[in-house]
């Protein structure tokens, strides 16, 4: 079993070239802008990394965002702002060899307990993600994820409250290492 890091954030040393997650959005995205959007401070993607064959694991990255308030159900729209500020979750990938061993759930509730901490500092609504297939959205609706009913792109978010009710964000602690 390997030995891995817990996240912490992408650096330029990193060699991003060998990570292979299975699909192709996901790899080009982190081999061509990952590093570039980190030096803009467009999103922040943190990664793990085995510390025995010194190569990625997987990687998330999460920035500000936010959802057209006519995008949530009735029951969330009022007293609302428009729009409603949200923690993207954009990218969350693990390298084929790594998959089945659960380092999608660990970086999952990693990005999750993030974006709840950082909600105490800078206020969101929830965390906002857009899936790309059926697969994908089945993963994050394990999680609690839900479609935003009026959303033509089909995003599904989760509400920071929510989060915060069923104890995430209680700590960093994430199964890593």
């Amino acid at each position: 079993m390997a030995r891995l890091t817990p996240p912490r954030p992408l650096t330029a040393e990193d060699d991003r070239t060998t990570f292979d997650c299975g699909r192709e959005a996901l790899n080009n995205w982190f081999w061509r802008h990952a590093w570039h959007n980190q030096e803009a401070s467009v999103s922040r993607t943190s990664v793990v990394c085995d510390t025995q064959a010194g190569e990625i694991v997987g990687y998330v990255s999460l920035s500000a965002a936010q959802i057209e308030r006519a995008w949530l159900a009735k029951s969330h729209q009022r007293n609302r702002p428009d729009p409603i500020p949200a923690v993207l979750l954009g990218q969350l990938a693990i390298d084929w060899r790594y998959q089945g061993r659960g380092y999608a759930r660990s970086l999952m509730f990693f990005a999750l307990t993030t974006a709840v901490h950082l909600s105490e500092q800078v206020g969101c609504f929830c965390v906002l993600t857009h899936p790309l297939d059926d697969e994908v959205r089945a993963f994050y609706g394990s999680f609690g994820f839900e479609e935003l009913p009026f959303d033509p792109g089909r995003s599904m978010a989760i509400r920071i409250n929510d989060l915060k009710h069923n104890g995430i964000g209680t700590n960093l602690r994430t199964d890593f290492g």
